[in-house]
């Protein structure tokens, strides 16, 4: 991030800024932030609503003269909301990809683009021709690189998308994969194995003898294991068995009745203090990797991703920044490029006196704090030139709501919302998430306690609806 509006954690630790490495004003960016384009999708969808509403978190990413895609309008109230905070673009740089687009669809954003061919020719009217042209997925599956094809045709020009190929992704969205990459890199993991099972016609499993096997291995090591699908996105793949047979045998239940993987990994399960990600950019064109962004995760009991807290409160920070360099090194010579998310968690060694680290997961892609983060580096850029104060801290969370629209969550909370005088308050975003009863609201300050504090009004207000 530009000095001038660099935060304290960021300077101290090396941290830059997610919009600057989007490039210069040389460069437009066409965000296609389709949630739905991830690997067996079909898990998510079933414990999260509105996925097809996500697209349009990338308003907080992108620059003015960027391109943001999305499936359908985004309400004109909340984008007149960010404008005069300083955010977002114009109505006519966001391309709507579908006029009718029906909820049980399982299309995804690309696939909307690459058949409609009036979005198609407003991007090619909208990009102009003395800039570079860059695809932004949210991950780079098969469709997008489809899409990218189509877009040569249309503009008659080079269209560069950030992800560098398709099999390298879908390489290292394997946890398995991951794991066996660290251990031969020297990278701290917990101790546990890789198991795979025979499955039927329709992917259940026929014999959980070795996942059995695996977990009475481990298990008395610290009196609980993580077990981990290969393949999932924000713990859905995730279960916990506790060292008794009733938590054992409901753990193996539950893997009984799931299709979506056939390889796991057992691994020895710690008191996590903290658990943070680390976002890393790989930079196409350059040789450079720089880290962009450094959260602790905000995990349910069950450890499903809920949220973000900034800054990081990690003591082995250190250590994992050169974890996640290594682990960028090695996708990048194997031809990654853009951004990529590495989960860590840091628990204390009893057995050395000290907090060690280790690496949980890596989603070569956008995350989740990759758009709070966006918004506070615009926030603080836009209090610099106001001479407002900067903003030091925010938390991210997925909020339950009544409010069916931005103008009566704006009614109810309005209030509370971000005042640029005093450098604090909440920004809420998936706005079109609301017809589903929720949205994510960002809150802003000057420390962890100050927006903990906020967040914690806001909860209590926010019960009386």
């Amino acid at each position: 991030m530009s000095a001038g509006y660099q935060t304290e954690f960021d300077r101290e630790n090396g941290i830059s800024s997610i919009i600057d490495t989007l490039g210069g004003s040389n460069i437009t960016q066409v965000f296609v932030h389709s949630v739905t384009s991830l690997e067996n999708i079909t898990e998510l969808t079933e414990t999260v609503t509105g996925l097809e509403k996500y697209p349009e978190r990338s308003l907080l990413v992108a620059r003015p003269d960027d391109l943001v895609c999305v499936v359908d309008k985004v309400d004109n109230q909340y984008l007149q909301f960010l404008s005069k905070l300083g955010i977002g673009l114009s109505n006519k740089n966001i391309i709507v990809a579908s006029k009718d687009f029906q909820q049980d669809s399982d299309a995804t954003l690309s696939d909307l683009l690459m058949s409609n061919c009036e979005a198609l020719l407003a991007i090619r009217n909208l990009v102009k021709r003395n800039k570079k042209i860059v695809l932004n997925p949210y991950i780079a599956s098969p469709k997008e690189f489809k899409l990218v094809a189509i877009l040569e045709t249309i503009l008659g020009r080079k269209v560069h998308i950030l992800g560098g190929n398709s099999d390298i992704v879908d390489y290292a969205n394997h946890k398995h994969n991951v794991r066996a990459k660290a251990l031969e890199l020297g990278l701290p993991v917990p101790e546990g194995d890789v198991v795979v099972l025979q499955v039927d016609g329709d992917g259940k499993p026929l014999d959980l003898t070795p996942m059995q096997t695996a977990i009475h291995r481990f298990i008395n090591k610290t009196g609980r294991v993580l077990i981990k699908g290969s393949v999932g996105a924000s713990g859905t793949s995730l279960v916990i068995a506790e060292n008794n047979p009733e938590s054992i045998q409901k753990a193996l239940g539950e893997i009984a009745g799931r299709i979506d993987n056939m390889i796991y990994l057992v691994e020895v399960m710690f008191d996590v203090v903290v658990s943070p990600n680390v976002l890393m950019y790989i930079d196409p064109d350059y040789n450079r990797i720089t880290s962009v962004s450094v959260t602790d995760q905000i995990l349910s009991d069950d450890l499903m991703h809920e949220g973000n807290i900034y800054p990081s409160t990690a003591t082995t920070l250190n250590e994992m920044l050169l974890s996640a360099e290594k682990l960028s090194l090695w996708l990048q010579a194997e031809g990654y490029s853009g951004l990529v998310g590495f989960d860590f968690g840091e628990y204390y060694n009893t057995e050395k006196g000290q907090f060690g680290h280790f690496l949980a997961e890596v989603n070569p892609r956008t995350n989740a704090a990759t758009y709070s983060k966006s918004l506070m580096e615009h926030l603080n850029r836009n209090q610099k030139k106001r001479g407002g104060p900067y903003i030091e801290a925010f938390l991210s969370a997925n909020i339950k709501t009544n409010a069916r629209s931005f103008a009566q969550l704006r009614e109810w909370y309005g209030h509370l919302f971000f005042n640029p005088k005093i450098g604090k308050g909440l920004v809420p975003y998936n706005i079109g998430c609301l017809r589903y009863g929720k949205f994510t609201l960002a809150v802003f300050g000057r420390s962890r306690n100050e927006v903990m504090e906020m967040y914690e009004d806001f909860k209590i207000l926010s019960t009386k609806e």
